[in-house]
This record gives C-alpha cells, structure tokens and sequence, in this order.
C-alpha cells in the first residue's frame, strides 16, 4: 500500500507535465556560469560587483550540481564544511573558515554561521537539513557578516532566496524515484490575483527506505526518512510607493535519527566490514516539526526605500539515539547492547525578531547607505534523559533557556571616484542569556539538583574596505572586518551541574580579505579569487570528556587563513566548464594551558580541511527534432579533517572523492525534462561524524551511499 501510495504522488506530478509538454519554452537562468543577481550586500547587485566572497547558486545551477538539501552545498562552496547532526539527520552541523558549532541538536548553542531564508534568521540548526523545495538561489557569504546580518555571522551566512508571487503567472514541477524506493516530489505555482496581488503556493514530499543493516533489530533496511512541507506567499503588485509581501510555512521530518556503526576507540576498526551496519537494539527516532512566517512591509521614495521585516518562527525536536551505535554482547544470552549512553530528548522553542531598515543613496549618486535596527528573543525548553552503561537510567534534565539581543547598525560606501569605492560600517550589538533548569546531581548521586545562570554580552562589529573597478572585466577589493558570536552554558553535561553551569566566554574574530573577481572571454569566463586570515580569539573547540559530557571551551587564540577560487567557463554556448576550491590552514597561536585541547596536545583547529575542490562540466547538445540531450558531472575531494577540539584519533574523518553524474533530454520546443542522474557514482565509502565517549565506546556514521534518481521535470 505504501509503495502504490508513493506511486501514485509521483503520477500525479507527472501527468500535468505531459499535458502542457508542447507549449513554448520560456528563459530561464543559464545556470554556473552565469553573472547572477545577489543580495548579498542586503541590496541587489551582481556577483561579480559584490566586493565579498560569495558563491550564488541559481535554481539551474542547483539542478545541475544535484545541491537537493543543505549539507550538499559542501561539495561545491570553497571553505565550507557541512555534515549532519551527532543524532539528527536533519540537524546540520555547518563550519567554515575555522569556526562553527558541533551542538546545533542544543538549543543553547547557536551556529558561527548565520542561516537566513530570504531575510530572516533562523537561530536553529535543528531541521534546517530538509529538502530544498522552492528555491530561487541560493548564496553562501564567506567572512564576518556581523555589520549587515548581525547574529552570530562570526564566519559568514547561508542565505536562501525564495521565489516571489509576481504579475506573470510561473509554476515548476518535479517528480523523482530513485534508489532505496526514493520517492521526491515537488512544485510551485504562482498567480496574479488582481492587478495588485499576487500569490505563490508550495510543497514538497521526500521519501527513502533505509539502507543500514540493523542487525539487532532484524531490520535489513532500517533507517526511514519522510520529510513534507509547504510554503504560501501573498504580495502586493500594484502602483505606488508601497509593499507588501507576507508568507506563512512548515516543515516536517521524521528518521530514525543519526545511524553509525561500532568502533574500537583503541584500533579504530569497525566492528563489521559493512559500514552500513548499526548493532544497537535500541530503534532510533527523530521527529522535527517548524513553522513560521514572516511580514515585509516597504516605502521607496525618491532616493530611499523603508523596510520593516518582522518574523515569528516555532519549533519541536524529538529523538531517541544510541550515540556510540551499540555493540555485540559478552555471551550469546546477552544478543546485542546499547553503547555507553542511549539518548532522549524532546525540546520546543520560539522566536521573534523586528528589523526596520532604511537603503538609499544621496550626494547625486555617490554616497550609498544602509542602516537599521534589529531585535530577537529566544525562548523554550529541552529535557534530555540519558541510559548510560545499560546501568543507569538518570532523572530528566530540564532547561529553559532565553536570548534577548538588541542591535543598531549601518555602512555607507562613498565613491571616490567613478572607479574607487571606500567602505565603512558598525554595528552594535547587546545580548542577554538566561538559563535556569535542573539535572541530576551525578550518575550515583540520584537527586535533581537546580542549574542555570546569566550572561551578558556587548560587542561592536566593524568593517573597513576599498572596491576598485579597475575596468569592465577586473573589480579588485580588500577589507577588515570583525565578527562575534555569543557565549553560553555547557547544556551537554550529563549529570555535572558543575559542569553545566561552568559558561563559556564570546568568540571573536578579526579578519582580513583581498580579492579579484575577472570576466574574460567577452563574458564568457569567470575567476574569482580570495586570500583571508582570521584571528580568532577566545575561539570555541568542542570535546567529548571521559564522563560522556560533550563541553565546549574557549581554547584560546587562533589563526586560520586560505586561498579560495571559483572559475567557470563556457567555450561553446552548449559547454559550461567550472571549477572551486581551496586551500586552507589554521593553527593555535595562543593556546589556553587549562583548555583540554592542550591537555591533549591539539594541534589542529576542527574542521579546517587543508585542500577542497570540486570540478565538473555541464553540456546541452541540440538535435534537432529530437529535442536537447543534457550530460554533465563533477567531482569533487575533501581532505582529511578532525571534528573534535582534543583532536581524538577517532574524529579525524578521511578523504574522500565523490563523483556525480547526469544524463536527461528535453524534447524540442517543450519544457518538459528527463534526466537520470547518480551520486556518488563510484561507491565511495566515507564518514561524516565520527565520536568516543566513555573511554571505550566510539561510532561513525557514514555518507549516503550510491543513490541513482529518475526525475521528470516541468515549468511554465
């Protein structure tokens, strides 16, 4: 019944794609290539005039490079690491340029990158790795953002644009089936409701058996994932200075949380050849439900427009997870165990937050400003329970956290002259954070015993820089900004209010870049470059300490500084080559002697991958009456890498190389498209989470393996 059920989606996905089949194809953006409009800057301009390193990636070049979901852009954005959460598929844990967060499951902790969809910011990484529906780009902001998007944008953003309602009525379907009874469906329709409204309506289905052996269970295709969600927008399109545009969303996962096989924390062996093979007797489960909204009220007048941008976003996390992936027991009577610590957690949280914004120019042209206001609150509450040894079944932990941050920022470009730009901008931001709640006192000790605390926090976050359009094809740039992320409580102690209430200080950054961004060819080529350092202080690791406790300390200071490149060129208007990466280093400078990453004698800074690249093609290849033949592939290596502060042997994930590949047609004049497209062609194992706790317990958890997908697409 399922599999008729699922069968029967895709159908109906299908079918009105045949029955338009015939009419008349319509532009769309040509894809990686392509000089794309970027709002980058918080207004729009094109990617190769926006003096930021920023890689923008349209709805053509996102179909082309298979990015289906967050933890994909990794593959082709220069310094970006990216993997799934410790116990939630759908949590991202996201890095780049030498900082990031490996708690984003907690709801104290927050992400050194800031994630926003359209304007607004998303405080939480829980179920933001969900299938990525209607998506007009997407663009990744390298470097402290802190001036112009505020939270928490210590090392740079992700920002999704959506698509808009607009006067032209548009609509995109998408239809899929693949591998492990993968089904995925999804589509857009936009329409003029007068001559001043339009709407949008969106919603997207995802579907895939497992693929992990649970041996314990007696489950050969253990580890289901179904995601659904929809999105709805309603914009004013009439005459005159003022706008209106509203959306409503949601979004609902469940899995069966983070899977990883068992390790010998001493030798590192795997306790089964098969890397997709989970011990544990305990079924995992992960539940994710968000919704929200925001209202963008505009004025433009002459030489100014207003903005007031207000959000209210709601949330609620369950999962269950053995985090060491279990283990064979001592005697056949005793069939397979739990590892060190079985994990459960149910959490909701809420935000709101108000920007009014005010974008314009004056002096005839040559002064550009923007400058505004900001407030966010935070608030909720997590209970963790935790069956530690198959011998301890502690009390409930509860929390209850609260974030109040307030902000003022602004930055002005002066032209010197026609061809030299100066930058300069400030933001001020001021944070609360209160946490009160109660754990148990320790594993024997089995009393609650309360927790909690206050933080305050102040910072000025400032930017310098100078645009030099040195011609047509050659626009130069270099800056000096500063970025900051908040403290926090160590929400991860397991029954150590010691620990718990033992805070962290903010982490800050001053970071220095010059880069070149060339059109060569007569626009037919592009290469854009960077060369950064970051200088961190009071920079956060995050370790996992004998007890089971995941802590997260300021190690000290720290320098991380790199390369980084995108080039792409199209040599025949039906060829489209590309290229990215980098080269990255980082190292502590001033290391804190009571941090454990001395302690144990770190000599890396986590998730700085040394080499990063990705190289590909796509071609089109006209023929005739039969229509447009696509191909295309790329791929793309990471080097090796630790994810955890004390540089435990366990949590250095490998290389790897992943290559992924594409065929489809496009019958003539229609705008119908069939493509069979493979990921991870070549059957590459690799991990993306590796951790012991314990002493004695350490799991991995790997990659998805080769997955081959028939889509059937259709647009007007």
């Amino acid at each position: 019944m399922r599999k008729s059920y699922r069968f029967g989606l895709l159908a109906s996905c299908i079918l009105p794609f045949a029955a338009h089949a015939q009419e008349a194809p319509q532009p769309q953006d040509s894809g990686i290539g392509s000089d794309i409009v970027v709002t980058a800057e918080r207004r729009e301009g094109t990617l190769q005039t926006t003096p930021i390193s920023v890689s923008a990636l349209g709805e053509t070049a996102l179909q082309q490079l298979q990015i289906n979901r967050t933890a994909d852009l990794m593959r082709v954005v220069p310094s970006l690491v990216v993997a799934s959460g410790t116990v939630d598929p759908t949590t991202l844990t996201i890095f780049m340029r030498g900082a990031g967060q490996n708690g984003g499951t907690w709801l104290g902790f927050e992400s050194a990158v800031g994630l926003y969809v359209d304007d607004t910011y998303f405080s939480r990484l829980t179920g933001a790795n969900l299938d990525l529906a209607d998506l007009e780009r997407v663009e990744v902001l390298r470097g402290p953002q802190g001036t112009l998007y505020g939270r928490n944008t210590l090392v740079g953003a992700i920002k999704y644009v959506t698509k808009k309602p607009s006067d032209t009525a548009f609509g995109d379907f998408l239809g899929e089936y693949g591998s492990d009874n993968l089904v995925r469906v999804k589509g857009t329709v936009s329409q003029p409701l007068s001559d001043n409204w339009a709407a949008l309506v969106t919603g997207n289905y995802f579907h895939r058996d497992g693929f992990f052996n649970a041996e314990a269970l007696g489950d050969k295709k253990y580890g289901d994932r179904d995601e659904y969600g929809g999105r709805a927008a309603i914009k004013y399109i009439g005459d005159g200075p003022f706008g209106v545009y509203l959306t409503g969303f949601f979004s609902h996962s469940e899995n069966a949380g983070t899977i990883g096989v068992a390790v010998n924390p001493t030798t590192l062996q795997n306790a089964r050849d098969d890397i997709y093979t989970y011990l544990s007797p305990t079924r995992g489960f992960g539940k994710n439900f968000t919704y929200g909204g925001d209202l963008t009220l505009s004025w433009k007048g002459e030489n100014v427009e207003l903005k007031s941008i207000t959000a209210y976003l709601r949330g609620h996390q369950e999962f269950v997870n053995d985090l060491t992936g279990g283990r064979p027991g001592n005697s056949a009577e005793n069939g397979y165990l739990i590892g060190f610590n079985e994990l459960t957690s149910d959490s909701k949280y809420r935000t709101f937050s108000q920007e009014f914004q005010a974008i314009g120019d004056a002096m005839d042209g040559k002064l550009s400003y923007i400058g505004g206001l900001y407030y966010f609150r935070e608030s909720g509450w997590q209970m963790r329970q935790d069956y530690v040894l198959y011998t301890y079944d502690t009390l409930p932990q509860m929390v209850y956290p609260t974030t109040k941050s307030y902000a003022a920022y602004g930055q002005l470009t002066y032209k010197i002259t026609d061809a030299i730009d100066l930058v300069g901008g400030l933001r001020y931001t001021k944070e609360d954070k209160n946490v009160s709640g109660v754990t148990q006192a320790s594993l024997t000790d089995i009393r609650l015993v309360p927790v909690g605390g206050k933080l305050k926090a102040k910072a000025w976050t400032p930017k310098a820089g100078i645009n030099v359009r040195a011609s047509d094809d050659v626009f130069l740039y270099a800056s000096a900004s500063r970025g900051f992320q908040g403290g926090g409580f160590n929400y991860l102690a397991l029954a150590a209010p010691l620990a718990f209430n033992t805070s962290f200080d903010p982490e800050t950054v001053w970071a220095y870049e010059v880069g070149a961004k060339l059109s060569f060819w007569d626009k037919k080529g592009h290469l854009n470059l960077a060369a950064y350092r970051n200088d961190f202080s009071d920079i956060l690791t995050s370790m996992t300490v004998p007890t089971g406790s995941s802590l997260t300390q300021n190690a000290g200071e720290a320098r991380v500084q790199g390369i980084e490149w995108e080039a792409n060129i199209r040599p025949i208007p039906e060829l489209t080559l590309f290229a990215s990466g980098a080269y990255s280093h980082g190292k502590y400078t001033a290391i804190n002697p009571n941090s454990d990453p001395a302690k144990a004698g770190a000599k890396y800074i986590p998730n700085v991958a040394k080499w990063q690249y990705d190289v590909g093609f796509n071609a089109n290849i006209p023929s005739g009456s039969m229509g447009t033949f696509l191909i295309g592939g790329d791929v793309s290596y990471i080097s090796p890498r630790y994810l955890g502060g004390t540089n435990a042997p366990m949590t250095l994930l490998d290389k790897r190389h992943v290559v992924n590949a594409f065929v489809g047609w496009q019958p003539e004049g229609s705008r119908l498209e069939v493509k069979l497209s493979a990921e991870n062609l070549l059957k590459e194992e690799y991990y993306v989470y590796g951790n012991v706790i314990g002493g004695a317990y350490a799991m991995r958890s790997p990659g998805d393996p080769q997955t081959f997908r028939l889509s059937v697409k259709y647009s007007y």
